[in-house]
């Protein structure tokens, strides 16, 4: 069940706009099935014409079905089975990347060092954003997105077995899932979020990752300031 709900919050937008699709060709169905039974002479002609509108208007309603499901479970059931998961505390030594070149030369007792991406230092707010490991490339930290904003960056942690993306008003975090993926991303487009509907001011945008068992891992954050459509 669990990739079930995964697999209808991922393809989302293509299933809206197959059921769409669906929805127009019966509803020229019925229109088409209505003028037939307007002009029809004969009994039998007005009958079948009948049968025809009713079996469309019964794929209509089971499309409309559909469409409640899709979002019930994109909007809500996604979002409890992330906050479902058991919060891990990430370790440092999950996130390093070993530096290829050092000033000078190297101690013996040296540790690789990651490379730490622009990200929000909130007190109460964990955030572990590495280069090619878990950041968020675009949009940038403390930049403007407005309109449908495309998520850019990296989630390529270990055990790694899906991540989803948050926002949060500023001050008390409320976060409020936009979507999930799964697979390894390096430097991909991770997803997209509509901020039309929010009100301008700063947001914190979080980049989670998950493993196997669907517990989180590690998170990054950033800090946008979401403007009005021009």
């Amino acid at each position: 069940m669990e990739y079930v709900i995964k697999f209808l919050a991922d393809f989302e937008v293509p299933i809206y706009l197959i059921l769409g699709i669906v929805a127009v060709v019966y509803l020229r169905r019925i229109v088409i099935s209505l003028e037939e039974k307007r002009t029809a002479i004969f009994g039998l002609e007005r009958e079948a014409a009948q049968r025809k509108v009713t079996a469309a208007a019964s794929i209509l309603i089971l499309v409309g079905l559909l469409t409640v499901l899709e979002f019930v479970v994109a909007t809500f059931l996604a979002g409890e089975l992330s906050q479902q998961a058991t919060f891990a505390t990430p370790t440092i030594e999950m996130l390093t990347t070993p530096t290829t070149t050092l000033p000078g030369p190297v101690p013996p007792d040296a540790t690789p060092t990651p490379t730490l991406y622009p990200q929000a230092q909130i007190e109460g707010i964990d955030s572990q954003c590495v280069n090619d490991i878990l950041e968020i490339e675009s949009p940038l930290h403390d930049g403007e997105v407005s309109g449908v904003v495309e998520i850019t960056g990296s989630v390529n942690t270990p055990s790694l077995g899906s991540y989803r993306y948050d926002f949060s008003t500023m001050g008390e975090p409320n976060w409020q899932t936009i979507a999930a993926g799964s697979g390894v991303r390096v430097d991909e487009n991770l997803g997209s979020w509509y901020t039309s509907d929010l009100a301008p001011g700063p947001y914190m945008l979080r980049l989670v990752a998950l493993d196997n068992d669907g517990s989180e891992t590690s998170t990054c954050v950033i800090v946008v300031n979401v403007t009005a459509d021009e």
